[in-house]
């Protein structure tokens, strides 16, 4: 047997105990520890390679596109279950005193998940990062490419907005008392837009959406128009009601359409227009958010929709009409931002959806991300949906040429965040998309006019193409970091 300390010379060898490149070095880094024959001595191999990997932040190990969960101590079992399992418990393999259960993920993924230990679930211990949940806090697994949401951490000095408290009022359409609360910007001004939120008392809150933090760095930022916030909470009498509401509920529709909007015009500077109204809702809130906008388009023209929940609408025991064949007859004119992870999270029926509206020929912005149906998810693509659907007030640039020769423009150019597409020359529907030097496509959307949220594209040249007709426009975007 090898001693100690031509053992530990093998582990510390270039790259480090901390510097593991692959995750097969890692799992043979474990197995020769735990060869060891010696127990002392397996025990201070162990606890140097444990502590290099703590303190690098490696726990769970995340290298390229493959992950490995890691737990140490003394267990019957122990699996780990998380997004990309639909939280069912999948077994890892016991490696002397270490659990490790090794799965593939997007390089830029992000994924919640906790282990089960001998039957209890447990946040991972040696892993500081978290993502609360509706249930409580997740472990979160963060991959190489992850970018972190900047715009979900208050930043220190920036003028803060107002979230007032709670008010309940009666409906005359919906058979119980509704309960909101209103955001207005630190910029005031006297006409804002609205936004409507469901789930309003998540989306409010800082370890869940965080919307209102979101809601001031971009308004400081000028990254969009300010607007006032209705935050509608589905709890009544502490029972949550959103399965009650949100899936295609006449009289709530109702109450928010014709009781809610109106009593928040008459006491805030709003803008009384459907252009300038939009609808926030994720899962079973994102149904709700196309179904409002069927519903009563002529009060709402703008959806920012969520990993949303259509299947719901589809299923043996829903005898209503299907949420797709909604939009596809709903009027013209209704704006769509529209987000969905691709780890077990809603892309089937997202992407279902956004072929419905590609083919109405709406505006349209749509952006997979590689997470779960989670939180961590939704926070961090809200400033997607927010650019999208509340640009700043645009400069006056005198009328755009239709001329019949389609051009394309692209600005900012180079850009670190945010890339406006605008295709001019023609009057007609134009559907718009981007590729990477591979030639995957990465974004689509619908214009005249429509954003590229290229803050969270890799750096590098993009091929970004207008069609409309049998024209097309192409025209080369650079993403900077």
């Amino acid at each position: 047997m090898r001693s100690l300390p031509v053992l530990l010379a093998l582990l510390v060898a270039s790259p480090s105990r901390a510097q593991i490149e692959t995750a097969g070095a890692l799992l043979d880094s474990l197995r020769a520890v735990a060869a060891i024959g010696d127990d002392a001595e397996r025990d201070v191999a162990l606890d140097a390679l444990w502590d290099d990997l703590v303190a690098a932040g490696r726990v769970p190990f995340a290298a390229g596109g493959d992950a490995v969960f890691l737990w140490r101590g003394a267990a019957g079992t122990a699996s780990v279950a998380g997004d990309h399992t639909g939280w069912s418990p999948r077994p890892a393999e016991r490696i002397g005193s270490v659990w490790a259960r090794v799965e593939a993920f997007d390089p830029a993924g992000r994924i919640d998940y906790k282990w089960v230990v001998d039957g209890s679930w447990l946040v991972d211990p040696a892993n500081p990062h978290q993502q609360w949940g509706g249930f409580g806090p997740n472990s979160e697994l963060r991959m190489p490419e992850w970018v972190f949401p900047d715009e979900t951490v208050q930043r220190p000095g920036l003028p803060s907005g107002t979230l007032s408290g709670p008010r309940t009022v009666a409906s005359a359409h919906y058979e119980h008392p509704v309960t909101y609360r209103v955001w207005t910007p630190a910029v005031t001004g006297a006409d804002h837009p609205t936004v409507y939120v469901t789930d309003g008392h998540e989306y409010a809150d800082d370890r869940l959406g965080a919307l209102p933090t979101v809601l001031d760095n971009l308004v400081a930022e000028g990254r969009i128009e300010p607007p006032v916030v209705v935050f509608i909470d589905p709890r009544v009498g502490g029972q949550n009601r959103r399965s009650d509401q949100y899936v295609q509920n006449p009289g709530f529709a109702a109450f928010v359409a014709t009781e809610l909007v109106p009593a928040v015009d008459a006491a805030y500077p709003t803008r009384a227009e459907r252009e300038a109204r939009v609808i926030l809702g994720t899962s079973l809130g994102g149904l709700f958010s196309a179904y409002l906008g069927t519903e009563h388009p002529d009060v709402f023209g703008r959806l920012a929709i969520q990993s949303p929940a259509f299947w719901v609408s589809e299923t043996a025991a829903w005898s209503g009409p299907s949420i797709y064949e909604r939009v596809a007859a709903a009027p013209d004119g209704l704006t769509v931002a529209m987000t969905t992870g691709t780890v077990n999270d809603t892309e089937e029926g997202a992407r279902r959806m956004r072929d419905v509206l590609a083919a109405r020929g709406g505006a349209l912005t749509y952006l997979e991300v590689p997470e779960g149906h989670s939180w961590g998810n939704w926070r961090a693509t809200l400033d997607v949906l927010l650019e999208a659907l509340l640009p700043p007030r645009p400069v006056a640039r005198g009328n755009r040429p239709t001329d019949g020769s389609l051009r394309l423009v692209a600005f900012p150019n180079p850009t670190a965040g945010v890339l406006t597409l605008r295709a001019e020359g023609t009057a007609g529907p134009v559907q718009l998309a981007c590729s990477d030097a591979l030639g995957r496509t990465v974004w689509r959307g619908a214009g005249p006019e429509a954003i590229v949220p290229a803050g969270r594209m890799a750096a590098g040249v993009y091929r970004c193409v207008a069609q409309a007709g049998l024209e097309r426009a192409v025209r080369v975007g650079t993403v900077l970091h």
